[in-house]
């Protein structure tokens, strides 16, 4: 099992700050911690927000800051070393193709091979309306983004033709470090989903609200990988983890561990952990780094030392 952390909101714990964020990453590079993640929106029409609250009970406020993903992981590529570098997701089909794959290729080869970039299509049509995107055939439009990001990173000239866009005796360089950069889907767990998963990514990230059928899904898209001839057992599973909480509101960080590994025990093989949620304040980061490795090396069977008991 993998340990990740989606950074989204840490600034909070920084007075609103950023640039601590980044001492953030580095500390979690240096800790251990496999994954830094972050996520993905260019803007919010207020009636849309309002109803994603009420229907999804969705937990940003409509002043938060979405800082762009891409540029944000490329700051912390600069003071990592180890850590994988994800957004989770990054909604592609608002981004031209040739622009995404120049993005990610740039972050991965800064980062000395690091980018495991999930990708998905968002919910909100205002955005895409505010984008000058359309909204509709988004999902056939994202695989072949995906198709015509991996023909970019993998060719000079390139060439794809697709349904909304094509480009033909196109260089542009560089490649990735990676010969194959990971791509993780964002999609609801079904058979249509998954084959799109099968042909052109390699994992998937999971929203909470599928949580409850997740071993399902699991087994669906296992079951859907090897239909295509490819490994079972291959694709990333990413979750995120929130914290259970005591009646008194504090985090129960041993339940919140035996969720995690229930988890894991059912296929996922990334836990991503918010720290925004789990701390109220930055000095509380290195004992929450602390209690994530741990529980990532307790999984890998090594010794661990006894954890002190967390309000």
């Amino acid at each position: 099992m993998q340990i990740g952390l989606n950074v989204l909101g840490a600034e909070r714990l920084y007075d609103g700050t950023v640039r601590p964020v980044l001492e953030l990453a580095a500390a979690a590079d240096r800790a251990g911690v496999d994954m830094i993640s972050t996520g993905d929106h260019l803007g919010f029409d207020a009636h849309a927000h309002a109803e994603r609250v009420r229907t999804h009970g969705f937990p940003f406020p409509l002043d938060h800051d979405w800082y762009e993903p891409m540029s944000l992981l490329s700051a912390i590529a600069a003071v990592t070393e180890r850590v994988q570098l994800n957004v989770s997701v990054l909604i592609a089909t608002l981004r031209p193709p040739v622009l995404l794959a120049k993005q990610v290729a740039t972050l991965d080869a800064l980062s000395g091979g690091r980018a495991a970039i999930g990708l998905g299509v968002g919910w909100q049509e205002a955005e895409y309306a505010a984008a000058g995107v359309p909204f509709d055939r988004r999902f056939g439009r994202l695989e072949d983004t995906v198709r015509a990001c991996r023909e970019l990173w993998t060719r000079a000239p390139a060439e794809f033709r697709g349904r909304d866009f094509a480009f033909d005796r196109f260089h542009a360089l560089p490649f990735p470090e990676q010969t194959r950069v990971p791509v993780i889907l964002g999609f609801a767990p079904s058979a249509r989903n998954f084959a799109r998963l099968a042909r052109v990514a390699d994992g998937w990230t999971v929203n909470p609200a599928d949580l409850p059928s997740f071993a399902d899904g699991v087994a669906l898209l296992r079951e859907t990988f090897a239909e295509h001839g490819r490994d079972p057992l291959s694709p990333v599973v990413q979750v995120s983890v929130s914290p259970e909480r005591r009646a008194d509101g504090s985090v129960d960080y041993d339940a919140t561990a035996d969720r995690a590994l229930s988890l894991h025990a059912a296929g996922a093989t990334v836990v991503v952990f918010r720290p925004c949620v789990f701390c109220a304040a930055g000095h509380e980061i290195p004992q929450f780094l602390e209690w994530a490795v741990e529980l990532k090396n307790a999984v890998a069977g090594t010794t661990v030392p006894e954890r002190e008991e967390r309000a």
